[in-house]
């Protein structure tokens, strides 16, 4: 009678046995999808591919998906193996390439060999016929000094770029690495894994080797090992016992060296290859018991086994506890084909068969209980789900990326465009901007950057009538140390995969970058976001800021978009074929000049794009022997391209002539003022005083006299420190306005000349402070027109502390100021008993909040708007809020000193367009809502229109209009200010 207990045991003994082959296939399969389609596997290394093809096509025949993999090395100074790798792929066999690169070490002193033995490869396989197996072999020629670690792991993963850029679907190997845990470490930690489909390790004993193993599945799980290079056993037929014991600790790959290869030699192997390809895996829990060793194989498609058997003694017998097997056969060494065996005794919980006389290695199938035999035995009821959704690691991403634009580099070997830059300046929170823009052939070449001239220039949209144009300063930023996205010695940069996103029309993968290292005045990097195509991984946008910059530019950051053009430049689809270039970049530039952070909007348009045109060169020098003004693209940043008198030829211009010279003049009018004044003088500007990097600026008009120096970055720091003083010999008019109108005899004659001493910081990128002393030396004086009994105040100096925080990004300008003010004497003035009049008003403050930005649109156009807040304590008519043209708020029209304000809430809106290219208009509307109780103001609008106007005038003059016309508030007055300018070279 059957015993219960032992029943229900039995059938859980059973469910196990079946169910654990299940997931061990499963999740193999899920794990390892790139492991090569074979378990065990095997391949020769050969030194001579002579008769190999003939040795190949003997029988047994390698059919299809059976994988014998032959490998050799090739010189990348050869010519291709395409003939070689034609004849082992058609006798069945998988080939190999082992590229052997012999560029010096240390890598970093022999860039240029390098770079061609990467393109010859990259050539190599783009070619095609020459397999899709490629193993990275450096063994240099010459050795200069200690070898570096990082050496070999730039090597590879620029060649895995290379490969991968040529033939996306490419399997890259490593060279055999030693079986070392330091020194395997040491290889990952080079970022390397996402460069390679298979590591190769050097043999070692069993131990060793999966010790090895093992801490590869920790440092790169799922990723095939490789053994490089077993000498191949006699007879040949032991490599398969070798095969199968380097797989069971993890191996996916023996590769076996070969000195002889006869049709003989081949066999065992071509067997190995039909009987053990497809989805197999090493099955530890039906192993073979023997006197011996056997590993048993099992394949996801049916759960039958393949085995592998080395007797101790022949004709021994095999023993394998798993009732659900059945009918094994011996596979036939010399043919490949299954014979049945007999002598098979069968028992309750497994059976046993002998092992065949004069074989040293044996292969057996054997097969699984059918379905129904199984529901016999009590089934299977449980059900195994397996999940092979993988997220992509941004380390692919960025390989992917990189292989795309490594193909796209040697696929384009230059071009030219129609480059547009337009530069948009402004300073302060203002609504108004000045707006110069370039344009010209852009010539750009791969390995020598791009030669730009420049052909037509514009200021505010109004063509520049000379034929030359002006040499400016070319002011920018320093360039960074090391390109995000770059493979590169040392690691610079970290990435994180923020998310998938759909940008213009294409669905991306976000990868944030930031530095990796400390960021300094001499490591200048970047911190931003690339979005790569999920389908064809190319670059769609770059947005990046750059880190660690001091000096002149002290902030910069640009938005990049690349576009599919064909090679003609018309916009293509997007596929690997086209050509991805980046059409339009967008970004903002801080410069610290003279102590005033002024922004600089940046656009460059490419158009009229053409790829790889043979007339390219000769086009180029056409543009060099004229007359354009040129910038070229060096490693010191942009530099002028000026023709050298003796040769006539362009020579890059040494150093950047950072000094210039204006004549400067002009007239102003409003009506606080009896006559328009005139204004006349000149301007000397130095932004680099003798090569000190101190900025200085000298302007002299006769009455008015101003002087400004400033060092942008102290003892190379981030932080700024100048000074500057302000003279106007002629005295202003202080009048006063009451319930809308002058006050007559309250007219006060007053001069300030002022020296200010200012100190900065930026923060960040897009955060600066200031923090400001200003001492002015205020003298009052009585008018023509100002009562006998009015007591002017008394002169004083004034002491002023302020504090200004700035941000500035993607357009958006926003000011936040406080300041605090000492008079040193402040005696009652005004008529007697004035009520306006507080011995407390020595001392008050002042805030104001401002916001701007200014939107760029086609054909020159563009629209301003400003919003702003301006308050204090303790204020008096002398220390109040004006409106006139020079005053803290502008409203147009109004004249100065007129109207006063404790607290004012005002809008600034301009929308400007040019005209023919010959002049430009402005409109101008300023609305401000002010309160002043003294003046019987209560949140009363004053409002101005204004028009403004750019034209360029004879002898390379800009002349500047600005008109006003009070039309609401306390005013009806017009003002109007004309300014030319002259610059000399």
């Amino acid at each position: 009678m059957t015993n219960p207990a032992r029943g229900r045991y039995a059938h859980r003994v059973r469910r196990r046995t079946l169910l654990l082959p299940i997931l061990l296939c499963a999740l193999s399969g899920a794990a390892q999808a790139a492991v090569p389609p074979c378990s065990p596997c095997a391949g020769l290394i050969v030194s001579d591919l002579t008769n190999l093809a003939d040795a190949l096509a003997q029988p047994p025949r390698l059919e299809d998906e059976a994988r014998l993999y032959v490998a050799w090395e090739h010189e990348l100074t050869v010519p291709s193996p395409t003939a070689a790798v034609a004849s082992i792929e058609d006798a069945g066999a998988t080939p190999w390439l082992r590229l052997v690169f012999r560029t010096e070490a240390p890598l970093r002193q022999h860039l240029g060999r390098l770079e061609s033995e990467l393109a010859a490869t990259a050539a190599l396989v783009a070619e095609g016929g020459v397999g899709l197996h490629f193993q990275v072999i450096w063994r240099p020629d010459a050795i200069d000094g200690p070898e570096n670690p990082t050496d070999y792991a730039f090597l590879l993963k620029r060649a895995s770029v290379a490969i991968t850029g040529a033939q996306p679907d490419a399997r890259v190997v490593t060279e055999a690495l030693v079986l070392d845990e330091a020194s395997l470490r040491a290889f990952y930690d080079q970022e390397t894994a996402a460069y390679i489909e298979g590591v190769a390790l050097t043999p070692g004993e069993p131990g060793e080797l999966e010790r090895a193993v093992r801490l590869l599945e920790e440092l790169d799980p799922g990723r095939p090992v490789v053994v490089d290079a077993v000498d191949l056993p006699d007879p040949s037929g032991l490599a398969l016992a070798r095969a199968a014991e380097d797989s069971a600790l993890g191996v996916s790959l023996t590769l076996f060296v070969a000195d002889r290869l006869s049709a003989e030699d081949l066999r065992p192997l071509k067997v190995l290859a039909r009987e053990f390809r497809g989805d197999l895996s090493f099955d530890p829990y039906t192993s073979p018991e023997l006197d011996g060793a056997g590993w048993a194989f099992a394949r996801g498609e049916d759960l039958a086994l393949r085995l592998i058997i080395a007797p101790d003694r022949p004709g021994s017998k095999v023993r394998i506890a798993d009732p659900t097997l059945r009918s094994p056969e011996l596979v036939d060494p010399e043919t490949g084909e299954p014979t049945a065996l007999f002598g098979i005794s069968r028992g309750p919980d497994g059976f046993e068969f002998p092992l065949p006389e004069g074989q040293a290695v044996a292969v057996f199938r054997v097969e699984r209980m059918s379905a129904a035999e199984l529901e016999g035995l009590g089934g299977l009821d449980e059900s195994v789900t397996v999940t092979d959704e993988r997220p992509t690691p941004v380390e692919e991403i960025l390989r992917r990326l990189q292989a795309f634009e490594d193909r796209q580099d040697r696929i384009l070997d230059q071009y030219s465009a129609l480059n547009t830059t337009h530069l948009r300046f402004q300073a302060g929170t203002g609504a108004g901007t000045v707006e110069t823009t370039f344009e010209g052939e852009f010539f750009f070449l791969p390995d020598g950057g791009f030669d730009w001239a420049w052909q037509e220039f514009y200021v505010n949209g109004v063509r520049w009538r000379s034929k030359k144009i002006p040499e400016i300063p070319l002011i920018q930023p320093e360039k960074a140390a090391t390109l995000p996205l770059a493979i590169t010695f040392t690691k610079e940069y970290r990435y994180r995969l923020r998310g998938t996103e759909t940008l213009r029309g294409r669905d991306c993968w976000v990868v944030d970058f930031a530095p990796a290292v400390a960021v300094n005045e001499s490591n200048s990097l970047f911190q931003g976001t690339v979005w790569v195509d999920r389908e064809i991984h190319a670059r769609v946008r770059t947005r990046a800021v750059q880190l660690g910059l001091v000096g002149d530019v002290t902030s910069n950051e640009e938005t990049v978009d690349f576009s599919p053009v064909t090679a003609d430049g018309a916009p293509a689809d997007w596929t690997p074929a086209a050509y991805f270039l980046p059409l339009r970049t967008v970004g903002q530039q801080i410069w610290s000049i003279l102590g005033a952070a002024t922004i600089v909007e940046r656009e460059i348009l490419l158009t009229d794009v053409r790829i790889n045109d043979p007339d390219f060169e000769e086009r180029r020098q056409t543009v060099l022997a004229s007359e354009s003004t040129m910038v070229r693209d060096t490693d010191e940043g942009l530099r002028y391209l000026v023709v050298n008198e003796e040769t006539g030829e362009r020579e890059v211009k040494e150093g950047v002539d950072m000094n210039r010279r204006f004549l400067v003049g002009g007239v102003f009018y409003d009506e606080s003022q009896d006559y328009p004044i005139p204004l006349a003088g000149m301007n000397w500007l130095w932004l680099d005083w003798r090569g000190t990097g101190t900025q200085a600026n000298v302007f002299f008009a006769g009455a008015l006299a101003s002087v400004a120096v400033t060092n942008p970055s102290i003892f190379d720091s981030r932080w700024e420190l100048g000074f500057d003083a302000f003279a106007l010999a002629i005295s202003g008019t202080d009048s006063i306005s009451r319930d809308g109108r002058v006050v007559p005899g309250e007219d006060v004659e007053f001069m300030a000349p002022n020296l200010d001493f200012k100190i900065g910081r930026p923060i960040g990128s897009f955060f600066k402070t200031d923090l400001q002393y200003e001492l002015a030396v205020v003298n009052f004086s009585r008018g023509s027109d100002t009562a006998d009994d009015f007591v002017i105040p008394e002169d004083h100096l004034r002491h002023s502390f302020r504090l200004t925080g700035q941000y500035n990004r993607a357009g958006y300008r926003l000011r936040a100021r406080g300041s605090y003010h000492l008079r040193s004497d402040w005696a009652e003035w005004g008529f007697p008993g004035n009520p306006e009049f507080d011995p407390a008003d020595d001392q008050y403050t002042k805030w104001n909040l401002a916001l701007g930005k200014t939107f760029h649109l086609k054909q020159f156009r563009k629209f301003g708007v400003e919003f702003e807040y301006v308050g204090g304590n303790q204020l008096d008519r002398f220390s109040k809020y004006e409106f006139g043209t020079f005053s803290d708020i502008r409203v147009h029209g109004y004249r100065s000193d007129a109207v006063r304000a404790e607290e004012a809430y005002a809008t600034h809106l301009r929308y400007g367009f040019e005209i023919g290219e010959v002049f430009r208009l402005g409109a101008v509307a300023d609305l401000a809502w002010a309160t002043d109780e003294a003046s019987g103001l209560d949140n009363e609008l004053l409002a101005g229109i204004g028009i403004d106007g750019t034209v360029v005038g004879p002898w390379q003059t800009l002349i500047n209009v600005d008109v006003g016309f009070a039309v609401a508030g306390p005013d009806d007055s017009v003002g109007a200010f004309i300014a030319v300018l002259k610059l000399f070279d």
